[in-house]
């Protein structure tokens, strides 16, 4: 993440701001330059991007109320619990299951990369949600892209390389809904990944190995977004290991209640990921494909950008919604010599780039009545995409 990214993230700390010596204090004064930095004891007109709490504390009364109160209206600030690199003890505080936890040992630009990682991941979801409110569900199962369910006759894929001992008595209160496997070197991990997915690797190796592992698994791209969980002896390991690809760092002496938390945290972190991408995924091709299908009903369109410019006011946002020829005038097609001069192509190659230039979580359309349609969520984007799809359109054969 470059400086200028960063600096738009907003966190806000749930923690005393009078406590100078405290963990949270730490990453304030780590990221004074890098990101909008709020307490959760004083007053902000609008809501964080992030919010971060400590593991052995409960989230402050006020904050809690207002996030909730978001949450009721479809809008989700991702928790971040923030973990020193002890052993420490299990707290017997019911606390709510985070969305991600944060390592202190994570270097402050590094931790900033994955808060906005959190983060979007959160907007995917809450974009799903507003999608199916606004253009009713989609039958997923009919789809041809739609992936296959899972077979419920077998368990969550979970691989160890290493020690599973360790992780057998921290899940063993979830051992029926996992398929729990085992190897002991990195050579056998990459092997057993070639043979069948996981949802969550775990590595407990020494950390020069697994610092190795963590290199083969990022380079290949089937394995970028793995979520892996590594055993530490320290925070300099931690360090080393979670610059090195980790998602996320629990000490081997650490107790097994919270081994289990890391673990289920990081399982369910990546259910989130794939129903957003499977969501997503299907709304995308359904009013911007531009072969033939159905444009997009002007009502439903208009639905959708109600809840999202409701969900957008409370973080003090509003939507900007773009024709398309703003962004980029219609450039001329390119026809092959016995093509019609006078015939219309098929597809608009400006939204061919904007859908190429897009995510799947950009909201693009065709919509009746107003041809093809950007949604933003902030004026800032308009400029990036604007760069982007000048770039396509200019390089291809249609500019």
């Amino acid at each position: 993440m470059n400086r200028e990214t960063a600096r738009r993230l907003s966190v806000l700390l749930d923690g005393p701001a009078d406590r100078p010596d405290s963990p949270l204090a730490r990453l304030a004064l780590a990221w004074d330059d890098l990101a909008e930095i709020a307490w959760a004891d004083t007053q902000t007109s609008h809501l964080p991007d992030v919010v971060i709490g400590l593991a052995d504390a409960l989230p402050h009364p006020e904050a809690a109320q207002r996030l909730a109160g978001a949450r009721e209206k479809g809008v989700h600030v991702p928790r971040v619990v923030l973990c020193p690199e002890t052993a420490g003890t299990a707290s017997g505080l019911e606390m709510p299951p985070p969305d991600a936890f944060l390592s202190l040992a994570c270097p402050p630009e590094l931790a900033l990369e994955r808060l906005a990682e959190t983060v979007r991941q959160a907007r995917r979801i809450e974009e799903a949600r507003l999608r199916r409110a606004a253009f009713g569900p989609l039958a997923l199962d009919a789809s041809p892209r739609a992936p296959r369910t899972r077979d419920l006759s077998r368990g969550i894929p979970l691989l160890v390389a290493g020690d599973s001992a360790r992780i057998g008595v921290a899940l063993s209160a979830h051992l029926a809904a996992l398929d729990l496997r085992g190897c002991l070197t990195a050579d056998a991990a990459l092997a057993a990944l070639e043979e069948a997915p996981a949802r969550l690797m775990v590595i407990d190796l020494p950390a020069s190995r697994a610092s190795e592992l963590l290199g083969r698994l990022r380079a290949d791209p089937r394995h970028i977004a793995l979520p892996v969980l590594v055993l530490c002896a320290d925070e300099a390991e931690a360090t080393v290991l979670l610059t090195s690809g980790a998602s996320d760092c629990v000490p081997r002496a650490a107790a097994p209640q919270i081994l289990a938390r890391h673990l289920l945290c990081l399982l369910r972190a990546g259910a989130r990921r794939a129903l957003a991408d499977r969501v997503l995924a299907g709304y995308r091709p359904r009013h911007s494909s531009g072969k033939g299908l159905p444009v997009l009903p002007r009502a439903a369109y208009e639905r959708y950008l109600a809840a999202l410019g409701e969900a957008l006011a409370l973080r003090g946002l509003e939507p900007l919604a773009l024709l398309l020829a703003q962004i980029a005038p219609p450039p001329l097609a390119s026809r092959a010599a016995n093509d019609d001069p006078f015939g219309v192509p098929a597809v608009n190659p400006v939204l061919s780039a904007t859908l190429a230039a897009s995510r799947d979580e950009d909201f693009v359309a065709t919509v009746e009545g107003l041809g093809d349609i950007a949604v933003l969520r902030d004026a800032e984007a308009q400029e990036r995409i604007r760069r982007r799809i000048g770039a396509i359109v200019s390089s291809t054969a249609f500019a």
